[in-house]
């Protein structure tokens, strides 16, 4: 045993060599590139101060307790630390240290504090993002009117994101018509689903629709309307289940003329055969209100169009 407690005496003091050659090996990195102010600004002051704390704590511990090799170990990373801090606060940056101690360690804090949030953003940033605020805007339009604080609850969640969102580009790129934005916006959110974002981030997403809504205290019909299509397909999606109802529009194309029409102006259509012929079909869709709305939309455009549960063979 004491041949093995020397053994481990011994070791420890060649790990001090080891120590000191890293220590070494990184300043001399580091040393190389002082003043440059891209290398400063990728040194958290903050992250090193913090760690001199337990240090000291270890290293008054060790000297205490007489165990010298601990001590100079911790002492040894003790300074790298403080040698960092330096260097983060730009000391020997061309023009920097003529601030004043206090003026950079106080620059250098302020710096840190902007970013600190940077890296818990893209934590909470969901995939598709330009696409969310995209559909974000589009519900806030339903009724073809912004109310402020719509505005305000979006531009709050591009602005989180870093996503250069305008208003004036957004409202030149709508789809005229009602029925039609409607079309897009179901069509928007089901290419979102598309890419299988994770379901707890959808379920967020339906959280944050619902309040979009209902946020300046009054539901238009349109948006009663696209609600129920929206909570279905989201909802869906959430639970992996397949919801109970879901509802088709058929079309059926009267002559080659409106075949034509469908087949250069109604992409969302898919035809299949039907007894002697075929059919188009829209769909499936989870609300009966808002397959009643597509239905008039190909009926505007004088297709015969009908609602049914199931399609008809």
């Amino acid at each position: 045993m004491d041949f093995f407690q020397k053994a481990v005496l011994v070791l420890a003091f060649l790990s001090i060599g080891f120590s000191l050659t890293e220590v070494y090996l990184t300043v001399n990195q580091i040393w190389k590139r002082k003043h440059e102010r891209i290398v400063a600004e990728s040194i958290s002051v903050t992250a090193n101060l913090v760690s001199l704390f337990p240090g000291f704590i270890f290293a008054l511990n060790f000297l205490l307790q007489g165990e010298y090799i601990g001590l100079i170990d911790t002492t040894l990373f003790g300074g790298l630390s403080l040698f960092y801090i330096l260097v983060g606060m730009s000391i020997w940056v061309e023009g920097e240290r003529k601030k004043g101690l206090l003026t950079l360690i106080k620059q250098t804090l302020n710096l840190e504090r902007k970013e600190a949030r940077d890296l818990a953003k893209s934590f909470f940033k969901p995939s598709g993002a330009k696409k969310i605020i995209n559909i974000f805007a589009q519900v806030a339009m339903i009724d073809e009117v912004i109310n402020p604080r719509e505005k305000k609850f979006i531009e709050s969640f591009a602005n989180n994101w870093n996503i250069n969102f305008s208003w004036e580009n957004f409202r030149k790129n709508s789809t005229a018509g009602a029925s039609v934005n409607l079309m897009s916006l179901r069509q928007d959110i089901a290419d979102y689903l598309a890419t299988s974002p994770p379901q707890k981030q959808v379920s967020e997403i339906k959280d944050i629709i619902t309040a979009l809504v209902n946020i300046d205290e009054e539901v238009s019909e349109k948006e009663r309307l696209i609600m129920g299509e929206l909570d279905g397909l989201l909802s869906e999606y959430i639970n992996q289940q397949s919801n109970a109802a879901r509802y088709h529009v058929i079309v059926v194309p009267q002559n080659e003329r409106q075949v034509q029409v469908i087949m250069t102006s109604l992409p969302e259509l898919t035809r299949y055969e039907v007894g002697e012929g075929f059919a188009y079909n829209s769909g499936p869709f989870y609300s009966k209100e808002y397959a009643d709305l597509i239905c008039d939309h190909y009926r505007s455009l004088n297709l015969f169009s009908i609602v049914t549960l199931t399609i008809p063979s």
